[in-house]
């Protein structure tokens, strides 16, 4: 009987490259640290020479300890706090062997937030991997009991109050496991994670929060990952590989997030408005934009990065070298939210995911989608695709829109009613293919 076509076999079965694998512990600089005195955290990355780190399975791990008090109040119950591990990191940047920054994503914790809410379900959430990265077991922060600590009874300084261990995944696309990264072979210093702890307001929400002076610190951080070695006969290959490559070396495609920050001002009236921002990617592959009351931001009793505002909406589109996209305004309302929220998914690549699952409701407290009601507090986002399948003719674009021409674009939202006498802020992140390089000479380099 002939063996099926479907079968493959060979004479000459392709060897495995041994390797060996052993798990790295790299830790902070300091031992603890605080956003009000020494708030950032310097993560150095030594490794072993010609080794290789496979981000992939990688965590970081911390122990949060609530200093929050009360002026007056004995209770310490009353000071207990709710965060979730990616709260407490206001900015992620990354520093080569020269201590030259090759990516930086500033309001972290934000996009991280946005980026569960449509990447995660309730079941995801309630998962053991959420559950150690604390925050809420199915989409909305008032339940995320799993974080609640206790402060200080009373006093007028910051005292240690309990604490809790907490673990969780860096979103960048330096540590996104895509690839092994040989750091082995740079010279110079270590590589470097440097963490900016957020304000205690914005980071943590307060049980009560009347009278309080929130506070909080980190300490044992510690990033896990797997260092990886080679033989000699890989390594003789590769560095073959990199000699050929010249200045340009060799290079993978990741993701990153370059964020602006407008606002909109108190007072603003019905009708179009337009919200300028610059951003110059040469890959952009889409764009979100999301609004938080001004006043909230900072209040310990908001949860200012799950939840975001409406604006008031009835539609909107975006102003990018003159042209309006899309050629029509995509319209919101309490009764249409389907073409806002499929924009939204669509740039998350997840529109035809028909098991598509998301912290996300069409009706529900902190998690509804939309609400025209401008204070509800919500999941809503407006997002911009610019994915670009024809940039083939154009070897700097990868897969994104090529920005780097492109001067000062807007965002156009319709506001249905005045704005009152409250401001508005309007983050913006471009998500765009960020490339790594790795040279002879054992330099590391971006280009995004």
């Amino acid at each position: 009987m002939a063996t099926p076509n479907q079968v493959m076999f060979s004479n000459n079965p392709v060897e495995g490259t041994s390797a060996e694998s052993e798990l790295v512990i790299f830790r902070s600089e300091l031992s603890e640290y605080n956003p009000d005195s020494n708030k950032f955290v310097r993560i150095n990355l030594p490794v072993a020479d010609k080794a290789w780190i496979d981000w992939s399975d990688t965590v970081i791990s911390l122990k949060l300890t609530n200093r929050t008090f009360h002026s007056s109040s004995a209770s310490a119950t009353d000071s207990a706090i709710s965060t979730q591990l990616n709260n407490l990191i206001k900015s992620v940047s990354i520093l080569n062997s020269q201590g030259e920054q090759i990516e930086y994503i500033n309001n972290y914790n934000l996009i991280s937030a946005i980026m569960d809410d449509y990447s995660y379900g309730a079941e995801h959430k309630a998962s053991v991997e959420q559950i150690l990265a604390g925050g809420s077991p199915d989409g909305n922060p008032a339940n995320a009991s799993a974080t609640t600590i206790n402060g200080v009874a009373s006093g007028t300084s910051q005292i240690d109050g309990s604490s809790l261990t907490l673990c969780d995944r860096l979103m960048t696309g330096f540590t996104s496991g895509q690839f092994l990264l040989p750091l082995g072979y740079l010279v110079g210093q270590a590589c470097a994670i440097v963490l900016e702890l957020e304000d205690p307001s914005v980071a943590c929400k307060v049980a009560n929060n009347s009278g309080m002076s929130t506070h909080y610190k980190v300490s044992n951080i510690q990033l896990r990952a797997k260092q990886i070695r080679f033989n000699a006969m890989f390594n003789e290959s590769f560095e073959r590989t990199l000699a050929e490559a010249g200045n340009v070396g060799v290079n993978y495609i990741s993701e990153t997030f370059l964020h602006n920050q407008s606002s909109i001002p108190a007072s603003t009236g019905s009708g179009i408005f337009n919200v300028p921002f610059s951003t110059n990617p040469r890959s952009a592959k889409y764009i979100l934009a999301c609004g938080r009351k001004e006043t909230e931001i900072a209040d310990s009793s908001k949860y200012s990065l799950e939840t975001r505002s409406s604006l008031n909406l009835t539609g909107y589109s975006w102003e990018v070298s003159g042209k309006i996209y899309p050629t029509q305004p995509i319209e919101v309302s309490d009764t249409n939210i389907s073409q806002a929220y499929a924009n939204v998914l669509d740039c998350l690549g997840q529109i035809g995911a028909i098991n598509h699952n998301t912290l996300v409701s069409s009706a529900g407290t902190n998690t509804k989608f939309y609400d025209a009601t401008i204070t509800t507090a919500q999941k809503f986002i407006a997002g911009l695709v610019l994915e670009d399948f024809n940039s083939a003719t154009n070897p700097s674009v990868y897969s994104g829109m090529n920005l780097t021409t492109v001067g000062q674009m807007a965002w156009r939202p319709n506001i249905g009613s005045s704005f009152g006498a409250s401001a508005y802020r309007v983050d913006f992140f471009t998500s765009c293919d960020l490339s790594i390089h790795f040279t002879i000479d054992g330099r590391c380099y971006s280009v995004k």
